[in-house]
């Protein structure tokens, strides 16, 4: 039964991202790929062109958590965060890499150039209307990802 609520809260909330459209509020920087270290923890929010609140939510506690306790990770590469519209023809591959096809959110575990992609997805859309709640788990799921 839970199962099949949360089925149905994922089917909701990708639905309604659908139904409204809106602009990408949240920006980030991309390093250029000379500076980006070879083990790494990738962070992406994908999403798409049209995006509900939930989605919204969801890219601005990823930000503020990642600025909030992750800044120095940032600044040297050991986390790289980046906001990734599926719709813009231009990032068609990389959807296609995490298999997004909207509203997303993965992590790249990257060591010695090994991919290791983890769907956090379910995580993001369970709390992203929750603030705090989101932030404080993120933190404690990046710290594991960073060991």
């Amino acid at each position: 039964m839970k199962g099949l609520f949360i089925l149905l809260s994922a089917v909701l909330l990708l639905t309604a991202c659908n139904n409204s459209k809106t602009t990408n509020d949240v920006k980030t920087s991309e390093e250029p790929i000379s500076t980006v270290k070879q083990n790494r923890v990738e962070v992406y929010c994908f999403h798409g062109t049209r995006q509900c609140e939930t989605c919204k939510n969801m890219k601005a506690n990823t930000k503020t958590a990642l600025d909030r306790y992750f800044a120095a990770q940032l600044k040297d590469s050991t986390i790289v965060f980046s906001i990734i519209d599926v719709d813009d023809e231009k990032n068609e591959k990389l959807a296609e890499k995490f298999q997004a096809t909207g509203t997303a959110l993965m992590i790249n575990k990257v060591i010695n150039g090994k991919d290791s992609i983890v769907d956090w997805s379910d995580f993001a859309f369970e709390k992203a209307n929750d603030n705090e709640a989101y932030i404080t788990e993120l933190k404690t799921m990046i710290d594991a990802a960073l060991k």
